[in-house]
This record gives C-alpha cells, structure tokens and sequence, in this order.
C-alpha cells in the first residue's frame, strides 16, 4: 500500500471529521479527483444515530469503495457531556466504539472489526504499548499496511521510541506515519525544527516510511470583520518540512480546512459568512446582523446573497473554476433557493474549494478538466 511509489496514486490525506459538512463536501468533489485523496476518518457515531454502522454507510456513500483510513475519534467519548455529567453514555454507538479501543489480545475486537471492512487501511492504538507487538501483528496480517498517526504535542520520546523500535523488530515495512500537530497559528515555525528532529531520529531506525504532516489553523473568531484573509499556516510548515527531508516519500494532510474543537454559537445566530479558499489562505466576506439575537425573516438568506455577489467581484475569484463549491457561491449571488442559506452548507462549500486546491496544490487549478455532473 505505501511501500511502492507505483502503487501509490494518493497525493492528499486529510483527517476529515464524519460530519454533515464534511462529507458533503468530499461526496460532491468530481469522481476522478476521490481517487487521489486518501481520507482520514475518525470513527464517531452518525449524527444522533444508534449504531456504528451508519458511519460506515456515510463513508462509503461519499467515497464509495475507495480506500480510506480508519482512525479513532477520542474525543468523541471522553469529550461527550452525558458521560461527563453521570459516567454513562447516551447511545449504543458509544458502547461499540469503546469495545473496539479494549487493548486486550493485542487489540482484537478493532482488527476484527476492521477484517470486515476491505476498503480501510488501521492505525495503530498507541493506548497501552503493552500490547503493540500483539496489536502490529494482528493488524499487519490485514496485509493493507498501517497507520501511525501521532500528537506531535503529546508525544513521549521514550513512547515513540518504544514504537519505532518495535516496528523495526517485527520488520513491518509497509508503513504511513501521519505527525498531528493539531490546531496551530502564525507561530508554526516553532514546530519545524522539533519535526525535522524528530524525522531524522526515525531515519535511523525505521529506513523506510511514508510521512505526512497535518495540522489545522483555521482562525475560531471572525468578530468585526467585514472581510479579510487568513493564511493556511499548514501548508506553509508543510512546504519547509518538505524541502528539508528527501529520504523519506511526504505527502500533504491537513483538516479540510475545519477546526478541531467544536464552535458554541452562545445561543445567537452566526452571522451569514463565505469563504473561498486559494492554495495559501482563505478570503471571506462576513455581513451582521441588524439584531444577532433576533434576526428579522429572510434576513440571512439577504445576507448570504450579499457575501456570495461580493465575493463574486473579488480578483480572486475564478470564473473558469467549475466546482460544487462554486456553483453554490453563482447560485446564492442568484437568490436560488438551493444556494447557501446555513453556516452548514458555507462550511461545506469552503472544505469543497479547499481539497480540491489542496489537492491539485502544484497545478494551475484553472487547467485542470473539473467538466462532471454535480447533483444537488
């Protein structure tokens, strides 16, 4: 899977939350441009449903039979405010998500959830290092190679030693290593120089892997402004990492431009935003309301309409650019009833414009052939 550069075609790994937003965004990019990206799944449960099976359903009705990396929300059960409250979870899904992280026999009931599905590459469980010659060898068997997705900012030198080390014992060579660095800003430089550390200490110990760097900064507070940009911190660190390591094949990995931690809106009704990603930051156009508490009928419908005719003016904006993400700003500038009309389908929007400019990153998007069907 990751060990020959021939049968690798993936030029894009994000870690995309099963969100509404999200997956939309993902489902209505052009076929042919599913096949190279290899999406990052965090498993959680579907929306308010009961059982993990429809997360698998969603997954496989945005990407179909396409490979895909199966990861594991922790948040998602440490963070859930019932279970904080009384120690206890609301739904079943809970349950069948905290079967599969039990460590016991080398992590069995995640391999044996995982057998079932063909099409998802494992990560590895880091939880009890125990248990990680058990759980190599149990995933290994698969034969799909393996996924180490580590915290960059959480990581124990002495663990991540344990790790490599252990891989390089089993001679487990078909490997991914994915370093999350989670949510960062303009200070992102701090983390080059611990990252090319941390590679170049692998380089002696694992001699072959793929790499990936992800990270999020996709600004949490747009208060006041009426328009402005916001630079893709990630696929900057990206860039200088990239050209420091040329012993190891990198591939990009970011959030899809979504924030880790969850948005309150405090109650109000956030005010109607667009956003339209270029390959090295986002622009926007914001516009408040009268009353944020009150806002009068058809007024964020209004709202929306003047972000999507203001962005429509801007010298960024890519008339030749046929995207979902695209056809919807053109269809709320025309007051349609199927444009953007909720911060769901803005967010949708923006993920969609910015996996396929990340994706295409090293190419003039403008020639790029983007002539399919889209439906809404």
């Amino acid at each position: 899977m990751f060990l020959l550069e021939e049968f690798f075609n993936f030029k894009y790994a994000p870690i995309l939350s099963l969100s509404p937003a999200e997956t939309e965004a993902l489902e209505q990019l052009p076929e042919k441009d599913k096949d190279f990206i290899l999406p990052i799944f965090p498993l959680k449960g579907w929306m308010n449903s009961q059982n993990l099976e429809n997360s698998l359903k969603k997954v496989k009705k945005t990407i179909g039979d396409r490979t895909w990396i199966a990861y594991f929300d922790k948040e998602y059960l440490s963070g859930n405010k019932k279970f904080l409250l009384t120690g206890t979870y609301p739904r079943e899904v809970y349950h069948q998500l905290l079967a599969l992280k039990n460590p016991s026999q080398g992590y069995k009931n995640w391999y044996n959830f995982l057998k079932e599905i063909p099409e998802a590459i494992p990560t590895v469980f880091f939880d009890d290092l125990n248990q990680l010659e058990n759980q190599l060898t149990n995933l290994a068997s698969l034969d799909r190679g393996l996924v180490f997705i580590f915290e960059v900012k959480k990581l124990a030198l002495t663990s991540y030693l344990d790790i490599i080390n252990t891989i390089t014992k089993l001679e487990i060579r078909d490997i991914f290593f994915v370093y999350d660095l989670g949510s960062i800003s303009k200070e992102y430089n701090d983390y080059y120089q611990p990252l090319i550390n941390l590679i170049n200490r692998t380089k002696g110990i694992v001699p072959y892997v793929r790499v990936a760097i992800s990270a999020t900064s996709f600004p949490s507070s747009f208060v006041g402004s009426h328009k402005g940009e916001n630079s893709i911190y990630e696929r900057l660190l990206f860039n200088k990492v990239k050209n420091s390591i040329d012993f190891y094949p990198i591939i990009y990995s970011d959030r899809g431009s979504a924030r880790i931690e969850k948005q309150s809106g405090g109650g109000n009704v956030p005010p109607p935003r667009i956003d339209y990603a270029l390959k090295n930051d986002w622009r926007f156009i914001r516009h408040e309301f009268k009353d944020p508490k009150s806002p009068e009928d058809g007024e964020k419908e209004y709202l929306y309409f003047l972000c999507a005719r203001e962005i429509m003016k801007q010298e960024y904006w890519s008339k030749t650019l046929h995207l979902w993400g695209t056809q919807m700003i053109e269809l709320t500038s025309k007051q349609e009833k199927y444009g953007i009309h909720s911060p769901q389908k803005a967010t949708a929007v923006r993920i969609n414009l910015h996996l396929y400019t990340q994706l295409y990153y090293d190419y003039v998007l403008e020639d790029i052939d983007t002539d399919e069907e889209w439906e809404d």
